[in-house]
């Protein structure tokens, strides 16, 4: 299936708000906590929704369950690859690594075939992602490390978008449905997170709560705006296709971190940038 330019131009408003989250975890001296408190919000503007949308269709309730345990080894995996690696290596050879991923096996399993210039548009955000990865020196002891926790997590992407991708599709009928599987995933997926962080910091949490809510606020808005859209677009086109586009978020944010933050963009960001560009217009 072959999204609509109006789903794609969703999908890429998606990757920007994606991307402006990301960056919003990167404020301050702790991303651990601002990742845990704008996930933790996020569960909190979700049961919020509930009453505003249908339970989805038991049929969904399977990929439900099983997209919280891959976002629960996300997590996980995410956290042991910055503890060997920096994020502008970890974060894209996790995001980089997961539309052929997923475009594989919705083609396993699925039989979700790409076109040959879907194909091509993949693999060039793929590659334009990936030398993100190599564009800053790491500590040689520990780059192996890194990056094998880094394709876990990209393992992990894959796991929770297939889920998401059939879940929206069992959730039922009516939009109400479908947008209540989106709603309950983030109210069931917060609290794994939330509970990690109070067993890693204590009492330190509610203090951190205190000084940074609204932050966290601004970043689970954007959080639970770009996840669901992207849900939403798997039940219309094919699953390699809106991941790859949705992977875009990753030059969003160099380029956000570029100007916000101040980091430097060196020349080889603008081939990265180009590729993925290249690929987006493959894709459509």
């Amino acid at each position: 299936m072959t999204l609509s330019i109006g789903m794609t131009l969703l999908i890429l408003l998606a990757a920007v708000m994606h991307a402006g989250w990301n960056v919003l975890v990167k404020f301050g001296n702790d991303a651990f906590l601002n990742m845990g408190l704008i996930v933790g919000l996020g569960g909190l503007l979700g049961l919020a929704a509930t009453p505003f949308v249908d339970f989805p269709d038991p049929a969904s309730w399977i990929w439900l369950f099983g997209s919280c345990m891959f976002h629960l080894g996300y997590y996980t995996f995410l956290v042991m690859a910055y503890r060997h690696g920096e994020l502008s290596q970890v974060y894209p050879i996790a995001r980089g690594s997961a539309p052929p991923l997923v475009a594989l096996s919705s083609w396993l399993l699925y039989a979700q075939m790409l076109t040959p210039l879907q194909t091509a548009g993949v693999v060039s955000i793929s590659i334009g992602i990936l030398t993100l990865a190599a564009d800053k020196p790491v500590d040689r002891a520990h780059k192996w490390e890194a990056i094998a926790f880094g394709l876990l997590t990209g393992l992990t992407i894959m796991g929770y978008t297939i889920c998401d991708g059939q879940g929206i599709r069992h959730a039922g009928a009516t939009e109400r449905e479908q947008l209540g599987y989106i709603v309950w995933l983030f109210v069931l997926d917060s609290p794994l997170l939330v509970i990690y962080c109070f067993m890693q910091r204590g009492r330190a949490v509610t203090e951190f709560v205190r000084q940074n809510w609204k932050l966290g606020l601004c970043g689970a808005a954007l959080s639970l705006a770009a996840y669901g859209i992207a849900i939403m677009a798997m039940k219309f086109g094919d699953f390699g296709h809106v991941s790859a586009l949705r992977e875009t978020s990753v030059i969003f944010a160099a380029l956000m971190s570029a100007y916000l933050l101040k980091e430097r963009f060196r020349k080889r960001r603008y081939v990265s940038v180009t590729l993925v560009a290249l690929g987006a217009v493959l894709l459509h």
